[in-house]
């Protein structure tokens, strides 16, 4: 996924870069990066659970 900013009119460079890493961190790039830099064991019931309910705070949180 690509992330870009595009700088507003009067804005300073710092702002920019704020807003870049926002958006950046928040598609959790990042997170699925490092989660695929070493091999893993499958998921248990129990992991599953909890991504589900990270999953559904998110998409409540977009709702809004």
């Amino acid at each position: 996924m690509i992330v870009y900013t595009i700088k507003n009119e009067n804005e300073p460079n710092e702002k920019m870069i704020l807003r870049y890493k926002k958006m950046f961190f928040q598609t959790r790039v990042v997170n699925k990066l490092r989660n695929e830099r070493y091999s893993q064991r499958p998921t248990t019931g129990r992991q599953m659970r909890k991504a589900a309910i990270i999953r559904e705070t998110y998409r409540s949180l977009n709702a809004r």
